[in-house]
């Protein structure tokens, strides 16, 4: 493994020079613009190459492209890589860069190097898909844990209880494009049921939409994979961000998870909300858990937990990703307001070097007998995956703001994930992300665990004028 060019630790994490990461991922747009803000030269490889991708890349891959050119695998493999962001049809891709790992397990000298990068350091991912697992330490750790059901033998059917729903998920997915409702054969079943409580106040602007032939492709495909049926539990789904240095981790935030439903996808990932507040019992709880995973299993880097909140609060544990996730980027917007670091990317790659990570923790920063939140005070974040109702050739000239209230710089709105002008793009494919920030007068409506209703209708104008547009 090559080292990064600068052989001391910057005072700063935004410092330049910090040396030659690959990223890959199916969207990388995130980490890329945090690693290059670190000062990093960043390789990209992704499912789309987004303008905005491309910018934050010194050189960019499609994917599929990638795959096919040996000479180029070989050539990045000198460099540590990091997966940021599932897969889905490409589950294996990572495999093509592993030997690096191999190389830095022959020059252990290197590891003195504070850029050593030791991100490719053996890890026990055997364990991360194991859903047994994960239910041992959410209880051992005070959280609770759906039921789950194999699909193993063939056409086995989970237990048929009153008011019982479940899910059908397919590992080595992500989005949300690896999760559809069980059907049981009896014909009184009906596929829908139920959804609506889970979608609650974010809305549901796509319902109409069909997916798009990129979606129901990648959905065929996860078909293939192993498969486990998990009780579906009624509540608010959200996603918590950690840092593991491979002994220690710190919780970074909480954001609700925001989901829309394409065709027969009811869960596809459409945005986030946060960092919401939370009961300490339950951010002590979290950070149980993820210093459980982390010693089990040396981790080093982000890890996220997703996680459902009934309305009793109740916390439920669904699965653990051990990568950059889609509300990174909101729990950085909130940790760089609060002056705690300039890069997300640049901690994470300090704490891959076995870098202390308690100073990240937000609670270290609180008054030592506060009761609230760390995240009840400094900004919230509200991001959208927009995507198409029809099929229309994109133009930037679609994305300025109609009203006043939109350029008010207060809302710090941006536009990100951008395709190349003049795409054609199908009905059910993603646009671009809308980021804003909630003035606080609006989050201070949105007390308890985070409600985002406030914020979500404060799109909904925007959006309403955006889809009008693109059928001109």
């Amino acid at each position: 493994m090559q080292p990064p060019a600068v052989p001391n630790r910057p005072s700063k994490h935004g410092e330049a020079s910090a040396g030659t990461v690959v990223l890959i991922g199916a969207s990388i747009r995130s980490a890329a613009q945090s690693a290059k803000r670190a000062g990093f030269r960043v390789l990209g490889i992704d499912h789309f190459g987004d303008v905005d991708t491309r910018q934050a890349c010194q050189e960019f891959w499609i994917l599929k492209e990638f795959q096919t050119k040996p000479a180029l695998i070989r050539r990045l493999q000198k460099f540590p890589h990091f997966v940021v962001g599932g897969l889905n049809t490409e589950p294996d891709a990572t495999l093509l860069l592993r030997p690096a790992t191999e190389t830095a397990k022959e020059n252990p000298t290197k590891e003195a190097d504070p850029f050593s990068a030791r991100a490719l350091e053996k890890t026990d991912f055997g364990r991360w898909n194991d859903p047994h697992w994960l239910e041992k330490l959410s209880k051992e750790c005070g959280l609770s844990f759906p039921s789950i059901f194999h699909t193993l033998p063939t056409n086995a059917e989970p237990p048929r209880s009153p008011g019982k729903r479940w899910l059908l998920k397919t590992e080595n997915s992500c989005g949300g494009l690896g999760v559809r409702w069980h059907t049981p054969s009896s014909p009184n079943a009906t596929a829908n049921s139920g959804l609506e409580p889970i979608l609650g106040s974010s809305g549901n602007l796509n319902s109409k939409i069909e997916p798009s032939s990129k979606t129901t492709t990648q959905g065929e495909a996860h078909r293939t994979g192993h498969e486990i049926f998990q009780e579906w539990v009624p509540g608010r789904p959200h996603g918590a961000t950690l840092i593991c240095n491979g002994q220690d981790c710190s919780l970074l935030g909480v954001c609700r998870s925001l989901f829309t439903h394409l065709g027969d996808l009811p869960f596809v990932y459409r945005g986030s909300f946060g960092p919401v507040r939370l009961p300490r019992h339950l951010q002590q709880s979290l950070q149980k858990l993820g210093l459980r995973i982390t010693r089990e299993t040396g981790h080093r880097g982000l890890l996220n937990l997703d996680l459902v909140i009934n309305r009793s609060g109740e916390a439920f544990a669904l699965e653990v990703n051990p990568r950059w996730s889609g509300s990174s980027e909101l729990i950085e917007r909130w940790m760089q307001d609060r002056k705690q670091i300039d890069s997300l990317f640049g901690a994470m790659f300090e704490a891959c070097n076995g870098l202390p990570v308690a100073g990240l923790n937000p609670q270290v920063h609180q008054p030592p007998d506060s009761v609230q939140s760390p995240w009840s005070s400094g900004p919230q974040f509200l991001k959208r995956i927009i995507f198409a109702r029809q099929r229309f050739r994109f133009s930037q000239d679609l994305l300025p703001f109609p009203t006043k209230a939109w350029e008010d710089g207060c809302y710090q709105s941006t536009f990100s994930d951008l395709p190349a002008e003049g795409t054609w793009i199908s009905p059910g494919e993603p646009i671009c992300t809308l980021i804003s920030q909630i003035p606080e007068a609006t989050a201070a409506k949105s007390p308890g665990l985070g409600k985002e209703k406030g914020p979500m209708h404060q799109h909904r104008a925007f959006l309403r004028h955006f889809h009008e547009s693109t059928q001109t």
